[in-house]
C-alpha cells in the first residue's frame, strides 16, 4: 500500500510503482484516520515510514495545508464522514494524485456516493487508485491479532444494548475476521459454541465466505496462493465467548510480556513507565516493544528471572564488543569510533566502524529492557507479584484460611490483586460453601475492596449457570511443589535476591554478574499447563467426538470444573463454508458436535485459528503458543480477540455491567 499497491522491486529490476527509475521511493504523504493510524503505528514506526518513502503523515480529521505535486496515499474506514473529507481534499486540491485505499470493502453506496461527489467538482481524474485492502484489524505479534474494539465484553452484556446494536458489533466482528482469513489466504471450517455471539459470529462469517465463495466474479482467497499444498491445508477457526473462562483474564503472570501487560498496559505495541531519577524526579517513559527487537522477540514469552539473566548476558557481549572496538581505534567511547578516519583505518576497524549502527541499536534496546526490568522488580516488591503467582500456580491447595490471611496481609498493597485471587480461588472451588464466600467477601470489605466487578461475576454465574475456571497443575509439574526445591521453597529469597538488581541495572560500567544474584530464582518457573481456551483448541484440532471421556477426564484432571467445558465440547455447533448448503437458510448447514470434515478427512487439523470474543490476553496467548510447540508435528496456532484487555481494565468492565443492571 504504500508503495502505491505494487511490490517494492529488488536494485536492477524494472522500477516498482512507488518508485522512480532508479528504484528509489517516491515521496509521499500518508493520510489516516485515527482507526487505520493505530494499524499502522503497531507495526510500523516513523523511521519505518520514511524508509518506504512517507515523509508526513498526518489525520483525516486534521487540519491541512496543501501540498503540491505530492501524491498523497489515504488510507481510511468507509464511513460517509471520511468519503466527505476525502472529497473536500479533492476539491480543495491539496495534492498531485490520491491513492485511496480503504480498510475494509467499500460499499456500493458509498461508492456511487463517492463517484458523485467528485464528479460534481470535477476532480476525479485525479484519483490514481481505490482499493479494499481488507486490514481492518491489529496485529501487535506474529501469530495474534486483534480487532481493536474496546469494552466488547461490557457491550455484548450491557442490559442498555439493543438488538440491533448487537447485530451491528457482530457484523463488524464478521467483517473484521473476514479480512483477517483474507489476509491468511484461508478458508477455514468454523466450529463455536451454541448459544450465544459466538455463534451468531460464525453463522453470519459462514454466509459470508459461502457468498463471497459462490458468487464472486473474482476470489480474493485464491489470489496469489499458488501452493496447491497450503490451498488444501486448512485451518480449524475456534470462536469462543468470553464467558467461557473469566479466570484467565485475572490471573497474574510471571512471563515478560504478560508481566508487562498486566502492570503497563500494552496499547499498540507501546508502554508508558512513570519512573525517578537520582534526584528523585519522576518523568514518564514511552516505550516501543517492536516485533523487530531481537531481545523482545526472544525474551518475551519466557519467566522474568531468566529475562533479567539475559538482560545481563546481552549486556556484557556488548561491553566486550563496544570495548574491543574502542581499543582497535584508540578512542575512549564509542561516541569517538564514528569520527575516525575510514581511509586510514585498518579493515579490521573498518568493520567495527561498518556494525556501530548495529551495536548502538542494541545498546538501546538493552537500555530499555533494563529500565523497564528495574520498574518491574519495584512493582514485584511492591505488590509481592511473586507471592500471588505462586498461590495462583497452586489454587488446588489454598483454603479459606489462606485466602483471608493474603487478604489481611498489609504488605500485599494493591486492592485490585486481592480481589483477582478471591475470584480465582472461588472459580476454582465451585463446591465452596456459602458461609465461606461470605466470610472472605467481608475480609475483602474491610480491606477496602471494590465489590462491584464480584457482584456482577455472581449475577453472571447464576444467570448463565456459569461454570468459568482456572485450571491447577497436577502436583509435582513444573517444578512448582512447596518443598524446599520447588518454587515455594525458593520463594523467601526471591525478593532478597531481586533488591539489588535496580542499582546493578543503571548501566554497563557496573563489572558484576547479575548470574549470581539469580542463582536460584530459577525455581520459580511457571508449571505447564494448559488453560481452558488451550484444552477447547487441543480437542477442536484433534476432532474428538463431543462428551469423549478423554476430554472430560483431561479437564477435570486439570483442576478445571470439567461441567463448563464438556457442556461446551457437546454443544459445539460447525460450519464448513465450502460444503454445499443443506437447506435454504444461511448456517443450515451447521452440524452438532465437533465432526468436521476437514478433521474427519485429515485425522486432525494441524492449524487453527482461536478468536475470543468479549477480549483476550497475553496469558492466553503464550498458553497457546506453549501448546503449538510442544505438539509433535508442531502446529500452527494464531490467536485473536476483539481487543487485548489487561485485568484492570477488565474489572473496570466488570464495575460498569454491575452497575448498568443494578440501576435496572
Amino acid at each position: 500500500m504504500l508503495h502505491l499497491n505494487d511490490e517494492p522491486k529488488l536494485t536492477g529490476g524494472p522500477p516498482a510503482a512507488g518508485t522512480d527509475d532508479q528504484n528509489t521511493p517516491i515521496w509521499k504523504v500518508l493520510v489516516f484516520d485515527s482507526f487505520c493510524r493505530d494499524i499502522v503505528s503497531t507495526v510500523l514506526r516513523v523511521n519505518d515510514l520514511r524508509d518506504n518513502g512517507i515523509t508526513v503523515h498526518m489525520l483525516l480529521e486534521a487540519q491541512r495545508t496543501s501540498i503540491p505535486d505530492v501524491p498523497a496515499v489515504y488510507f481510511i474506514q468507509p464511513k460517509p464522514e471520511n468519503i466527505k473529507r476525502l472529497a473536500e481534499d479533492l476539491a480543495r486540491d491539496l495534492y498531485e494524485l490520491y491513492y485511496v485505499n480503504f480498510s475494509s470493502s467499500l460499499p456500493r453506496t458509498l461508492l456511487e456516493e463517492f463517484a458523485v461527489q467528485t464528479a460534481a467538482t470535477g476532480t476525479s481524474h485525479q484519483i490514481a487508485q481505490v482499493y479494499d485492502q481488507y486490514l481492518n484489524f491489529l496485529c501487535p505479534e506474529e501469530s495474534m491479532f486483534s480487532l481493536h474494539f474496546p469494552n466488547t465484553f461490557e457491550s455484548i452484556h450491557s442490559p442498555a444494548m439493543t438488538d440491533t446494536a448487537i447485530s451491528s458489533l457482530i457484523d463488524r466482528i464478521v467483517s473484521a475476521l473476514f479480512s483477517v482469513l483474507l489476509t491468511l489466504k484461508s478458508v477455514p471450517t468454523i466450529c463455536a459454541p451454541r448459544g450465544n455471539a459466538a455463534e451468531m459470529v460464525a453463522t453470519r462469517l459462514d454466509a459470508k465466505l459461502r457468498e463471497h465463495i459462490m458468487n464472486s466474479r473474482q476470489n480474493l482467497f485464491a489470489e496469489g496462493v499458488e501452493d496447491i499444498v497450503a490451498q488444501s491445508r486448512r485451518p480449524v477457526l475456534v470462536l469462543l465467548d468470553r464467558d467461557i473462562d473469566l479466570g484467565s483474564m485475572l490471573m497474574h503472570s510471571w512471563t515478560y510480556q504478560a508481566l508487562i501487560h498486566d502492570l503497563y498496559n500494552i496499547k499498540l505495541n507501546q508502554i508508558a513507565i512513570t519512573q525517578t531519577d537520582n534526584a528523585g524526579r519522576k518523568a514518564k517513559k514511552t516505550y516501543d516493544l517492536s516485533v523487530s527487537d531481537s531481545f523482545w522477540a526472544n525474551n518475551a514469552a519466557l519467566p522474568f528471572p531468566e529475562v533479567a539473566i539475559s538482560i545481563d548476558e546481552a549486556s556484557n557481549a556488548f561491553r566486550r564488543e563496544a570495548d574491543e572496538i574502542t581499543r582497535m581505534g584508540g578512542v575512549g567511547s564509542l561516541d569517538e569510533v564514528g569520527g575516525l578516519d575510514m581511509g586510514a583505518s585498518t579493515k579490521q576497524l573498518q568493520r567495527a566502524i561498518t556494525s556501530l549502527p548495529e551495536l548502538t541499536a542494541r545498546k538501546a534496546s538493552i537500555d530499555m529492557h533494563m529500565n523497564i526490568a528495574t520498574s518491574l522488580l519495584d512493582s514485584i516488591k511492591d505488590r509481592q507479584l511473586d507471592v500471588l503467582f505462586q498461590m495462583e500456580e497452586q489454587m488446588g491447595r489454598q483454603t479459606k484460611a489462606t485466602i483471608i490471611e493474603a487478604i489481611n496481609d498489609p504488605e500485599k498493597k494493591d486492592l485490585q490483586d486481592k480481589l483477582r485471587l478471591f475470584v480465582l480461588f472461588m472459580l476454582a472451588n465451585e463446591g465452596l460453601r456459602q458461609s465461606d464466600i461470605d466470610e472472605c467477601e467481608a475480609a475483602l470489605r474491610a480491606a477496602g475492596c471494590d465489590m462491584a466487578p464480584l457482584e456482577y461475576i455472581h449475577k453472571l454465574r447464576s444467570l448463565n449457570k456459569m461454570s468459568s475456571s482456572i485450571a491447577s497443575p497436577s502436583v509435582g509439574t513444573g517444578g512448582s511443589g512447596s518443598g524446599p526445591g520447588g518454587a515455594m521453597g525458593g520463594s523467601s529469597d526471591l525478593l532478597g535476591k531481586f533488591s539489588s538488581i535496580s542499582n546493578r541495572l543503571a548501566g554497563f560500567t557496573d563489572s558484576s554478574s547479575l548470574g549470581s544474584i539469580f542463582s536460584g530464582v530459577r525455581n520459580l518457573l511457571p508449571s505447564r499447563k494448559q488453560l481452558p481456551i488451550t484444552r477447547i483448541v487441543e480437542s477442536a484440532m484433534a476432532g474428538k467426538p463431543a462428551g469423549a471421556s478423554g476430554i472430560r477426564s483431561s479437564v477435570a484432571a486439570a483442576g478445571s470444573a470439567s461441567g463448563g467445558v464438556s457442556r461446551m465440547f457437546e454443544d459445539f455447533v460447525h460450519f464448513d463454508p465450502k460444503q454445499a448448503r443443506r437447506g435454504n437458510l444461511a448456517g443450515s448447514n451447521a452440524t452438532a458436535g465437533p465432526r468436521s470434515q476437514a478433521a474427519t478427512e485429515s485425522g486432525s487439523a494441524q492449524e487453527a485459528i482461536v478468536f475470543v470474543i468479549g477480549g483476550g490476553n497475553y496469558i492466553e496467548y503464550q498458553n497457546l503458543m506453549e501448546f503449538a510447540q510442544r505438539s509433535t508435528p508442531r502446529k500452527h496456532i494464531v490467536y485473536g480477540s476483539t481487543d487485548i484487555v489487561s485485568a484492570s481494565d477488565f474489572l473496570d468492565q466488570l464495575t460498569r455491567l454491575h452497575q448498568s443492571t443494578s440501576s435496572k
